[in-house]
């Protein structure tokens, strides 16, 4: 078995399907609550659409597993977690070593770091969201296809 740091894995429906490429829809499943971008890459109820370029012989209608990159994920996390608390503490000692500010006026210009990193944040996923990149392995096998 691969290692499980390599991909993370989750299953798509076949929305359209074009010549070497299919749109799949990804429905929120348990691995977006642990995604550091789940509220920011698919809104609360919505499914993510994405496009794919695939030689597999798919139709609407049918179910397929997919690999997303960890490394997406990992950058995610760091983008979501740790840059905003990096910003808040170089924009404080900035203000209070570099510039002399007093006490309370570095603390409010640390906020002013949050809010910078925050459009930072927006500005890269708007940026970087078509650059995910899903690789469809197998067609999943309904066993009611069977019936």
């Amino acid at each position: 078995m691969e290692n499980d740091l390599e991909y993370q894995e989750d299953t798509a429906l076949v929305v359209e399907v074009k010549k070497g490429f299919v749109t799949v829809e990804i429905s929120r499943t348990g691995a977006c609550a642990s995604c550091g971008m789940s509220g920011i890459c698919v809104g609360k109820n919505q499914a993510l659409r994405h496009r794919i370029s695939t030689d597999m012989d798919l139709r609407s209608g049918d179910q397929v597993k997919l690999h997303i990159s960890s490394g997406v994920k990992l950058l995610s996390s760091f983008l979501i977690f740790v840059m905003p608390i990096i910003f808040m503490i170089l924009f404080y000692f900035s203000a209070k070593h570099i510039f002399g500010f007093r006490e309370e006026f570095a603390i409010i210009i640390s906020f002013t770091g949050l809010l910078v990193s925050g459009i930072l944040i927006y500005l890269a996923d708007k940026r970087f969201a078509g650059k995910i990149h899903f690789e469809i392995v197998e067609k999943v096998i309904n066993e009611d296809t069977f019936k």
